[in-house]
Order: C-alpha cells, then structure tokens, then sequence
C-alpha cells in the first residue's frame, strides 16, 4: 500500500474517532476511502491494461501487456532506449518513471476528492489530464443554460478532459463532456424501448375504448434520450485544420510494439443507464510512449433489446514527424444479431460480456469510416 494512501486511511481514524457514538459505522467509510483511492489507481496504472483497448487488432490476436515495471529491457532490434531527458513530467505528485527515472506515469493524490492534473511533455508536444468528480448542482443549472433544454445524463465528470496541445504551433485538441453533449441531436432519435410497440398498442386500445384523441401518445422529448454523439474533439488555440485523407491508416505494426508506456489515463466523460434500458457511456483513454501516443474516445450505447453502437474516435500522434491522425468509426447492430454471438465463458451470467464495450465492438458491423489527417 502506497504511503499517501496510509497516511490518507491514517486521517479518516482519525477524524472518525472524534465523532460521537451512533453517526455511523467507521469502517465503512474508511474502506469505502480506500476503494475510490485504488479505483482511481488502477485506472492510471498502465500495466493493468491490455493495449487492444486502445486500437484494433485482428480478431482472436493475442493482446500485448505493457512490460513490468521492473522487467529488464527486452533484447530485440524493434525497441530502442528512450533519448535521455526527452519526457518531462509537468507535475510534481507522479512517480518516478521505471525505464529513465524521470517522473512520468501519474498517479492521483491521496485527497478527497480525488483531484490531479497530470501531463507530460515530448518535444513540442504536451499531454494533459485532469479528472474530477461530477457536477454539482449549481453546476448542473449553469450546464442546463448551456445546452438549452437537453436533459442531463445521470453522471456528467463535466471538469475533466484529456488535452493533446503543439505549442510550438499554438494547437491545441480537448476531449470534454461538455462538447461531447453539445453535439447530441435536439430531435427525437427515432429509438424506442423494447417494450415501447406493446405498451403504444395497449394505450391505443384503451383509448378507442373511451373514444379519446390519440395525442397523448405523441412524443413528447425533443432530444435524443440515447445521447449518442459523434464527437471527436474540440480543436483550440490554433488554425491549423485536419485534411480528410479516408486512405490514411493507423500504424499498427508500430502501436503493436512493446514499447514502454510513460503516460496512461482512463476516464469517464459522461454516463447514463437510460431508466434501466441499457447505457450510454462516453469514455477516453490515452497512452504516451517515447515517439508516439494513442487516444481513443468511445461513445458505447446498449438499449436492451434493441440495438447496440459503439463510435470509435483514435487519435495518433507521432511525435518527431510533428503528424496528427484522427480516425472516426461508427459501429452498429441489432440487439439480438450480437446476442446471437458466442457468450460462452460466463456461465452464472451468459450477458455480462454484453457490457464490454471493447467484446462488443468486435462484433458489430462497420456501417463508416472517416480519416483525417494534421501533419505541422
């Protein structure tokens, strides 16, 4: 166990020891302290994640794990040692890096709220996080302004983001939550529940019954209750635009290389269950090796039933060839087309698989692509 998250523990007996008898039970609240510190933990800890989360390889490939830490350099001509003072870590809460001793992999601080903004630095190039607990509620009504009458989703981490920043060119490209809603479509989606026919049918027959008008049953939400968004980050500070080039293609044989990660992050942006019909999830991951990083932003929706999407937003950056990639994907399929699949291996809940995203995605149909393309 890390010293802060003692020391963290260390408070909590403290502070429980002042309360009065009969406000709770201490334990509780001092393990649920050290849950929300090693969720958070593992969700930067880029060891603990297998690297086909973040692009795709060929189905049933075997997936590469990111090397121990303290695993000795593997003797192979792909791999080369990391240039000397090449990486700087920009903030001073992170340990030191295992290949270089440079402070580079972040980990949060040992605070509640959770609260850090890692980031690092490769040649002209910046990547930053920063991950916070959801709004509140002056929060919300500020956010309800904005977005002119979308109605929220359950979960918004409305002040996180991933940033990948040039500064050398003053360009800057942020993944948020608040863009990401922005571009949810105002309109009915056209998506129904799968109980919706029966239920529609049911009220029409009651209806003819009591000779009432049929305008009850007119849709009545002008917005897309499934939140599905096409986003694919917010271009800041700069004029340089990407070029549409659809020929482009992700380097795979260089993301598939075991190179040491310097950098991970994984974060929800936004998340709703869609009163218990499915969910609607928004999350971005990113990793940082010596020459290059890889972002992947993924809206995942599951309606029960009904349908299943998953629109993929990878962003590669190689860092000395000052080149940006952006590759957007959109994925879809009928409910019981990815049921029909192979949900062996879950035996006490043959559906469980049906909530990895990263299994999902690997089912469905591809109906677009797009790719762009930034080069400095």
């Amino acid at each position: 166990m890390h010293l802060a998250q003692l020391q963290l523990i260390s408070r909590l007996k403290k502070m429980d020891s002042k309360r009065t008898e009969g406000h709770g039970i201490n334990t509780i609240q001092i393990n649920k302290a050290r849950e929300i510190h090693a969720q958070t933990v593992r969700a930067r800890n880029p060891r603990a994640q297998p690297r086909s989360e973040l692009h795709a390889p060929a189905r049933n490939a075997p997936a590469r794990n990111a090397p121990a830490r303290n695993a000795p350099a593997r003797n192979t001509p792909a791999l080369s040692a990391p240039a000397p003072n090449r990486h700087i870590c920009n903030n001073p809460n992170n340990p030191a890096c295992a290949h270089c001793s440079a402070v580079i992999i972040p980990a949060p601080k040992a605070t509640l709220p959770l609260e850090d903004t890692p980031s690092i630095s490769i040649e002209d190039w910046t990547i930053t996080t920063r991950k916070k607990p959801i709004l509140n509620s002056k929060e919300l009504d500020e956010w309800d302004r904005i977005l002119g009458g979308l109605t929220m989703p359950e979960m918004i981490f409305g002040n996180s983001f991933v940033k990948i920043e040039n500064r050398k060119h003053g360009w800057c490209l942020e993944f948020n939550a608040l863009d990401a809603l922005k571009a949810v479509k105002m309109e009915d989606s056209g998506i129904r529940v799968s109980y919706a026919n029966k239920w529609i049918k049911s009220k029409q027959a009651q209806q003819k019954s009591s000779e009432l008008a049929d305008s009850s049953l007119q849709i009545g939400q002008h917005y897309d209750w499934t939140y599905t968004t096409k986003y694919k980050g917010t271009i800041k500070n700069g004029t340089h635009n990407f070029t549409h080039d659809n020929s482009a293609t992700l380097p795979l044989d260089k993301l598939s290389r075991p190179d040491p990660i310097l950098f991970y992050d994984d974060m929800i942006l936004f998340e709703d269950e869609l009163a218990d019909n499915g969910i609607s999830v928004v999350n971005v991951k990113i990793r940082v090796m010596n020459e290059r990083a890889l972002l992947l932003s993924r809206f995942f929706l599951r309606v029960d039933g009904v349908l299943f999407r998953v629109y993929d937003t990878r962003v590669y950056v190689e860092f000395d060839e000052n080149r940006v990639l952006r590759e957007y994907k959109e994925h879809e399929a009928d409910y019981k087309y990815v049921l029909s699949k192979n949900l062996g291996g879950h035996s006490r809940d043959p559906k469980a698989i049906l909530r990895d995203s990263n299994w999902v995605a690997q089912q469905l149909p591809m109906v677009r692509r797009e790719c762009e393309v930034l080069q400095f």
